[in-house]
């Protein structure tokens, strides 16, 4: 749509809303466990055995812990928000399940975190609480997407595959991300296990995984451009120079041996990552049929 009624402002509001709380909680997330609070609050949906908040006595740890927690009632009120404004305009189907979709993965979201806790953070529960985050952001992009006045650009099943692969390869990269935190120093408790797999090994994995995708963000950006599609083009660039960002933090943190403080910018640009490549994504789709246009 290129001009948005008073309503669909209000709609577009809550859905950027939804996205940059669904960020900001992967940054907090990481805060939580690199100031070793990840136990602080040591089981759940209770911070303690009989209280569902902390107390003076157990440290400033249930504190962090208890305050992330919170943030995910500010994440159901903006995700109940969108759902209502959905309900009181003339929406898409598509856009109304999207919207129940952020709803129901972040009660989930909820859920994986609470199971984290009552396992004394596995390493591979809290790998799937940060890639269930990475979900919802993609699906919040969409949202954006489908209410707000972006557009999209028709492309051949070449293009589209490689937008398609290079979304796929950025998880990939992610999910190495976890395994590689799952593996260091920073489990979110002093006590909590290990995967058991050697960093460095993971590290480097993690490692050529990235810059497999920095090939297939170069790759978009020179179709985009010799295709001259504006907005595949536009968001192409956006990505690399998040790629960018976060391959000198890695980088850097790596051989600053995992300083937590370069950890959390990392993490900062996993949400931007995220959002970048979904935007990448939902710039183009795929190029009508032939067959389907004839037969019309």
């Amino acid at each position: 749509m290129d001009l948005m009624t008073a309503r669909d402002r209000r709609l577009y509001g809550w859905c950027i809303a939804a996205l940059v709380t669904n960020m900001g909680i992967v940054v907090t997330g990481a805060v939580v466990r690199l100031t070793g609070s990840g136990l602080g609050c040591n089981t759940w949906p209770h911070c303690t055995a009989g209280s569902f908040t902390p107390h003076e006595a157990m440290g400033i740890h249930s504190f962090v812990e208890f305050g992330n927690r919170l943030l995910t009632f500010v994440l159901v009120a903006v995700a109940i928000g969108a759902l209502v404004r959905c309900y009181r305009i003339k929406i898409t189907a598509q856009l109304m399940a999207l919207c129940w979709i952020n709803l129901v993965s972040i009660a989930l979201q909820a859920v994986i975190g609470g199971v984290s806790v009552r396992v004394g953070l596995n390493p591979f529960v809290v790998a799937l609480h940060l890639l269930m985050s990475v979900a919802i952001i993609l699906v919040n992009v969409k949202m954006i997407w489908l209410v707000g006045p972006h557009s999209s650009e028709a492309v051949d099943g070449l293009t589209m595959g490689l937008v398609r692969a290079t979304v796929a390869m950025m998880c990939v990269v992610m999910w190495l991300g976890t395994v590689v935190t799952g593996s260091g120093p920073n489990a979110g408790d002093s006590g909590s296990a290990r995967t058991g797999f050697n960093i460095e090994t993971v590290a480097r994995l993690h490692g050529i995984s990235v810059w497999i995708t920095v090939a297939l963000t170069i790759a978009c950006l020179v179709i985009a451009t010799t295709r001259h599609l504006a907005m595949m083009r536009r968001w192409s660039i956006i990505l690399v120079s998040v790629e960018i960002y976060q391959a000198i933090v890695g980088y850097s943190q790596y051989f600053a041996h995992l300083n937590p403080w370069l950890v959390i910018w990392h993490m900062v640009g996993v949400s931007l990552a995220a959002a970048a490549v979904g935007a990448l994504w939902c710039s183009v789709r795929p190029m009508p049929s032939p067959v389907l246009n004839r037969q019309s």
